[in-house]
């Protein structure tokens, strides 16, 4: 099992189960562990390599802004790096029985068949009170595979498992570790990022995409949550 700390900011793609969490930071949610099915795109060492030294550089910078960064700790490590493709928020994950998760993958391997892998690229680094980001451009292949994909999960689940509309594609950063919105500085965050981290763009290939079983678990010791998976199932795109 993969693990970081998650920290309930409000950051498209990753709002705790929406509905529970959503656009307050001030307020987490109720309850102790939250999970729910997501489909990622996972940058990969051996292929995205000038994407994680850009995001590895990123990681001094962010440490001074009480931002967590998601990028592991050793140089080329992705930790828990990825761009999200979309939630399953009809129920959470521990609904989905074998059988269930076996439709959800099915449907994605039909809908995703014929989608051609892609390189895109991201960059660069935007930081904001809630933590930092790299913004996916060009984005009309990455969307066109979000789209697949959220086709695909209407196909098996129906439209109560889309609740959301996951905005602008990107690649989290760090999640800022705070309950309240200031705690890091968008300005001195963003001259730093960018005086400090050159190159500031890099390619991401997607060849695959991700079904995981995505965890929040409350740290109230440190005042947040972190955030783990388990693999359900690759989907490899048209290569």
């Amino acid at each position: 099992m993969v693990s970081r700390r998650h920290t309930g900011v409000r950051h498209s793609g990753e709002e705790a189960l929406r509905g529970t969490v959503h656009a307050e930071v001030s307020r987490p949610p109720v309850g102790e562990r939250h999970a729910a099915l997501h489909v990622y795109v996972l940058p990969r060492p051996g292929t995205d390599d000038d994407l994680l030294r850009m995001a590895h550089a990123c990681r001094p910078v962010l440490a001074g802004y009480s931002i967590d960064p998601q990028c592991g700790s050793e140089q080329g490590d992705a930790g828990l790096l990825h761009l999200t493709g979309e939630m399953l928020a009809d129920v959470s994950s521990d609904q989905y029985d074998e059988a269930a998760r076996a439709d959800v993958v099915n449907a994605l391997r039909a809908g995703l068949a014929r989608v051609p892998a892609f390189t895109t690229e991201v960059g660069p680094p935007i930081g904001s009170v809630a933590g930092a980001v790299l913004d996916v451009w060009p984005e009309a292949e990455t969307v066109a595979l979000i789209e697949r994909i959220r086709t695909a999960i209407r196909t098996t689940r129906g439209d109560q498992a889309l609740r959301h509309s996951g905005g602008r594609p990107h690649i989290s950063l760090g999640y800022s570790y705070s309950y309240s919105y200031g705690s890091a500085s968008s300005d001195p965050l963003n001259s730093e990022l960018r005086n400090k981290v050159v190159p500031r763009r890099a390619p991401l290939f997607v060849d695959r995409v991700h079904l995981l079983d995505v965890a929040w678990t409350l740290d109230e010791e440190l005042g947040g949550w972190r955030m783990m998976w388990e693999p359900v199932a690759e989907i490899l795109l048209d290569s």
